[in-house]
């Protein structure tokens, strides 16, 4: 009975640490909204890949990389609903592939890797974007929790695998980018117990997704340790407050859903923070 109290207050303690990590994420985003970069520069002949670029935050990013002309490869679990949902929002003349890719499984990460580089030598832009919030403890095929392995693991196997041709693209003029979609919840993270990180007796969901996007911080700059004396460089970008269906499983989308539509369309509308993510992902590549 101890046990299940001493849970519930912990879940509880998350979401109020989440709930004033993410005031002041939209502060800091306002703050520095002027550094926003808008231009689009066209990149002919440039690949990017991109994990998750069919629904949401991904969905806007690769809207953008189709404007700088870019050839884009979609990672997605359902390539036909993806090739759906892009021919509804994308035009029909963009350079675009979509390719399966399961990020439970690492499998299906390797055999995505394989077709990427067999019809590619060369990568510019690799958009680790892909993730999950807040789900039920499940283990994936490789024996690690949902979390640690979609948001964490398999963007790490996917960067190490697509990195020869990331190093192949990039010249003293023209840097290769890695960009890790994160999160300011990161900050929220305990310490990180590898020995426990599976276990579902321990498991708490909110603990679990700040721990995935903890690591995925410490992949960034363990990458750019490694690539220092490369042209390849390495950030870690946090999105801004968008609802999109990564909330489906917090307490504000499910109890108060027209709460978070209205702080995102406020946000949109005054401070230009619905769908940043592009402007930053766009920076980075372009500077």
């Amino acid at each position: 009975m101890f046990q299940i109290l001493l849970t519930y207050f912990k879940i509880i303690q998350y979401q109020i640490c989440y709930y004033f990590l993410g005031i002041f994420a939209v502060l800091d985003d306002l703050k520095n909204r002027d550094k926003n970069k808008l231009e689009i520069i066209s990149k002919p002949g440039k690949v990017a890949v991109i994990t998750g670029g069919a629904r949401g935050i991904g969905l806007e990013v690769v809207k953008k990389l189709v404007q700088c002309e870019m050839h884009v490869i979609i990672g997605c679990r359902n390539v036909k609903a993806g090739q759906r949902i892009i021919r509804q929002h994308i035009t029909s003349n963009a350079s675009i592939a979509i390719y399966e890719l399961d990020l439970k499984s690492f499998t299906s990460v390797k055999s995505f890797a394989q077709q990427v580089l067999q019809n590619h030598d060369q990568i510019h832009l690799l958009v680790n974007n892909a993730g999950v919030m807040f789900v039920p403890f499940e283990l994936c095929e490789d024996g690690y929790e949902a979390h640690w392995t979609i948001n964490y693991l398999s963007h790490f196997l996917l960067t190490e695998l697509l990195l020869p041709a990331l190093k192949r693209s990039s010249s003293t003029n023209e840097h290769a980018r890695i960009i890790n979609v994160s999160s300011c919840a990161h900050e929220a993270s305990p310490l990180i117990n590898f020995g426990s990180i599976s276990n579902s007796h321990t498991y708490i969901t909110n603990a679990a997704y700040a721990k995935s996007k903890l690591a995925q911080i410490m992949s960034t700059k363990y990458y750019n340790k490694i690539l220092a004396n490369t042209n390849v460089q390495a950030f870690a970008v946090h999105p801004g407050i968008v609802n999109t269906e990564l909330f489906n499983g917090t307490l504000l989308k499910m109890t108060m859903p027209w709460i978070l539509s209205y702080i995102c369309k406020v946000s949109y509308k005054l401070f230009f923070l619905y769908t940043p993510l592009y402007l930053y992902i766009i920076y980075f590549f372009l500077i």
